[in-house]
């Protein structure tokens, strides 16, 4: 109860400091939609006070970032997680790129089994539709050896597995999600310009975190660069569970944040 008043003092003073012409920063604004959408658990009706105070302050903004809270509500009630398997009813041809998301390295600069289950999943999707691109993404997370990254044990993994090397694109310098969609999205722009949809591969827990954040950074900047979009459309888990990110919504929050100036 206490945690909801605040909330709606907050939206309170907003609106007032905005019809005195004290409009607030576009930026601080959606820090505080942030906050509130993740304190109340995903309601989206703590949201609507700062979306309309955003949208007397910037429009395009508030456009944006109401497409973005509209996916997180998806990612974390409606989103579908498939394990093991991506969906029948993918684009069969090369406009589809199967994304799998990195997982930090043992300290000697090895691969946990973790990222060892999201390749074997990822093998089996790249398998099923076999003239699809597929993504490692990841930078050098092992903290005793600087020479690899998980991007390139990944690829190097697959190679030895059966997967042509020809279908493989590798981004190595990414250490968060956000960099791991930022990054991802400017080489597919750049050098794979056939490619309009992404399936992610990922851990389950991961599952609407991962899509979360790359719909939105993909959303945030082609709406900044006037590029084209590239949609989540589907995913494939490996199940797991894992103690340290158990409070996935955090993350999110943390990550949304971050994207505000990113």
């Amino acid at each position: 109860m206490k945690k909801l008043s605040l909330i709606l003092l907050t939206i309170s003073l907003a609106f007032t400091f905005s019809a005195c012409g004290n409009k607030r920063d576009a930026d601080v604004i959606i820090e505080d939609a942030i906050n509130a959408y993740s304190d109340a658990v995903c309601q989206d009706e703590n949201v609507e006070g700062y979306m309309a105070e955003l949208a007397e302050v910037d429009e395009d903004k508030a456009e944006l970032w109401q497409d973005i809270f509209d996916y997180w509500d998806y990612a974390n009630n409606e989103l579908v997680v498939n394990e093991g398997m991506l969906p029948d009813d993918l684009p069969k041809d090369d406009s589809l790129a199967i994304v799998i998301l990195g997982f930090e390295l043992n300290d000697d600069g090895t691969m946990q089994e973790e990222l060892i289950g999201r390749l074997n999943v990822a093998l089996n999707c790249a398998k099923q539709y076999p003239n699809a691109f597929v993504v490692c993404t990841g930078g050098g997370t092992a903290k005793n050896n600087k020479n690899v990254t998980e991007a390139d044990l990944m690829a190097k993994w697959l190679i030895e597995n059966g997967l042509d090397e020809s279908r493989i694109i590798i981004e190595n310098k990414s250490m968060t999600t956000l960099e791991n969609a930022r990054f991802t999205y400017k080489i597919l722009l750049e050098e794979y310009p056939q490619v309009n949809r992404i399936a992610l591969v990922t851990s389950s827990y991961h599952i609407p975190w991962g899509s979360l954040i790359f719909e939105a950074t993909i959303l945030k900047s082609a709406a900044e660069s006037n590029t084209p979009m590239i949609h989540i459309v589907s995913n494939a888990a490996y199940n797991t569970v894992n103690e340290k990110y158990k409070d996935v919504l955090k993350f999110e929050t943390m990550q949304l944040t971050q994207l505000i100036e990113y």
